[in-house]
């Protein structure tokens, strides 16, 4: 028997990106008509289930806002203390004499951290009470795509009969399976090739036990108890480790090594975790050890990271979340993207039914997913090595702090993103946000190989620069249309200051030191200097010496480890 049948939209995939998809094109346009396909039979179980989500400002605003999830979200998961960093010292046997890099108290605009079994659970029940068909234990075995007004269709089984749904728009949320992107053969591989592995720990870490004692360190939050909120990052040479609460009474902890360092062989297992942590992380591998029997699952997965050719077709199919592109947890993008990835297919599907021709709009929004996906690539690709050499990762954590909270974010925020005459009013100066970004990451690779800092600690506490601290001030405040594109004009104007800051003191090491009364150009800035006069560094539209840099960011030494360091080596 064959079943067939027609919808506006079949969603490919039930999970995160997929379920708030349906809800997002169901509050937006009622009578549309979406199917759910879906290869989970019944609830997802909490915490032992993916691998939760630390969400920030934009997929915090998605989630909460565009949603509708706010009184779900504050009512049974975790608000986020923003992400905390810690450089390594001394074998990593005392976390206070790390390097810190973290907010003092919750930020103003509200993030959190997700149980993502218990939000998808919610997420159902709101599906469904919109009016969208889920069909769960369907599992895909075909989709044929069609070119013009063509219907996709899409063959599945569901319990034990062959079935098939064509529609008008197909969106690909399925993830990893990939379905879109393999029939049309738009994978991109990329250069970042890191590994992962992850387990649930029931009963939580608070590790401000590792130094309760020290009074100073305590001191250096507004209250205690309010570290363990944060996505704390524990970093050293080829990875980081993350330690994120949920709001079940769990909490996820996560390896994320470079095998250039740490081959993947060492952290395949549980087991082999264990012993990664011994050499690596000793205080975390300590509680762990404790507390084996708490440990609720274990998952491992190979070279993580993936790209896409397209996102978004005029013939009507879209990939958003990972069955699109995948970077890298380590700013906890994920949720971002899924934002405007949902948001861009919501108003695309809405505007077609309404009889627009949205060609135009389409290609415009998928050139700015890609271009996205490349800023987010940019700040994690070769960067691992240097993760545990406090030179180059103080003020590459402080730069990308304020990337992240300006630019696309920023739009997306105080809800322009959609907004395409705002939007391209703006794409310029987001673009010299991408550029600019290019150059500093490179200088940091750069970097890396010229100067390494090994510390045994402590370290004072790091007081931010202003240009962070107003880079996540902007997102409380609320702008009028010229006053939001003024503020990333100003936003463009600090980061080409501060690139020229850290242009300046990453060359102290390099045999042709710069003048820094001899204005630069931001956007031609490298540590190659063969490559100065072809590049253009001292000509161009925008020239800085370092004395206007500084006037302009207001002061960029909250950006360097120099400060922060005692007894370094």
């Amino acid at each position: 028997m064959v079943d067939q049948a027609t919808t506006d939209v079949v969603i490919l995939g039930g999970g995160l990106a997929g379920l708030t998809l349906a809800v997002q094109l169901k509050n937006a346009r009622p009578e549309t008509d979406v199917v759910i396909l879906d290869k989970r039979q019944g609830l997802a179980p909490e915490a032992a289930f993916k691998v939760g989500e630390s969400t920030v400002p934009a997929g915090a605003h998605y989630f909460a806002q565009t949603v509708g999830m706010k009184e779900h979200l504050e009512k049974f998961h975790l608000k986020k203390n923003g992400l905390r960093f810690f450089q390594p010292a001394g074998g990593n046997h005392d976390l206070t004499r790390r390097i810190e890099l973290g907010p003092r108290e919750f930020p103003a605009h509200d993030n959190y951290q997700i149980d993502r079994g218990r939000f998808e659970n919610e997420l159902t029940r709101m599906a469904l009470d919109a009016g969208a068909d889920l069909r769960q234990g369907a599992a895909i075995t075909d989709i044929e795509l069609r070119e013009g007004d063509q219907d996709h269709t899409v063959s599945y089984t569901q319990g034990g009969e062959q079935r098939t749904i064509a529609a008008r728009w197909l969106v690909d949320a399925a993830g990893r399976a990939h379905f879109v992107k393999r029939k049309l053969g738009l994978s991109r591989e990329v250069a970042h090739t890191i590994n992962a592995s992850w387990f649930r720990l029931t009963g939580g870490i608070d590790l401000e036990e590792w130094g309760k004692d020290d009074s100073p360190w305590m001191a250096r939050m507004n209250r205690p108890g309010i570290r363990k909120f944060s996505t704390n990052h524990l970093m050293g040479e080829g990875y980081w480790v993350w330690l994120i609460p949920l709001g079940s009474d769990h909490i996820s902890v996560g390896v994320c090594a470079d095998p250039r360092v740490h081959p993947y062989e060492g952290i395949q297992t549980f087991e082999k975790v264990q012993e990664w942590l011994r050499a690596n992380e000793p205080q975390l591998a300590e509680v762990v050890d404790g507390r084996t029997g708490d440990v609720a699952d274990f998952i491992s997965l190979k070279d993580f990271a993936f790209g896409t050719e397209r996102v978004y077709s005029p013939d009507r199919w879209m990939l958003v979340g990972e069955a699109g592109a995948f970077a890298d947890a380590f700013y906890s993008p994920g949720s971002d993207m899924i934002g405007y990835g949902n948001s861009v297919t919501t108003d695309l599907v809405s505007r077609d039914f309404a009889g627009e021709d949205i060609t135009e709009r389409l290609e415009f929004y998928n050139e700015l997913h890609l271009r996205t996906f490349e800023f987010v690539l940019s700040k994690v690709e070769d960067h691992y090595p240097a993760f545990g050499n406090p030179a180059v990762m103080v003020p590459k954590l402080c730069w990308d702090a304020m990337l992240n909270h300006v630019g696309v974010v920023l739009t997306f925020v105080k809800d322009r993103f959609l907004d395409y005459g705002f939007m391209r009013g703006v794409r310029g100066d987001l673009e010299k946000l991408f550029t600019v970004n290019d150059r500093i990451q490179q200088i940091f690779r750069d970097w890396n190989e010229l100067e390494k800092v090994v510390t045994d600690g402590p370290a004072a506490a790091y007081v931010p620069a202003k240009a962070i601290k107003d880079s996540h001030a902007t997102l409380v405040v609320d702008y009028t249309d010229d006053e939001l594109a003024a503020e990333l004009s100003r936003d463009v104007k600090v980061a080409e200051a501060l690139a020229v800051a850290v242009f300046h003191r990453a060359a102290r090491k390099l045999g042709v030191t710069p003048d820094p009364e001899v204005p630069v150009n931001p956007y031609a800035i490298s540590l190659r200097p063969d490559d100065w006069q072809s590049d253009g560094l001292y000509t161009g539209e925008v020239l800085l010496t370092l004395a206007q840099a500084e006037e302009i960011s207001e002061g960029s030494q909250g950006l360097f480890v120099d400060p922060l360091l005692d007894g370094a080596a």
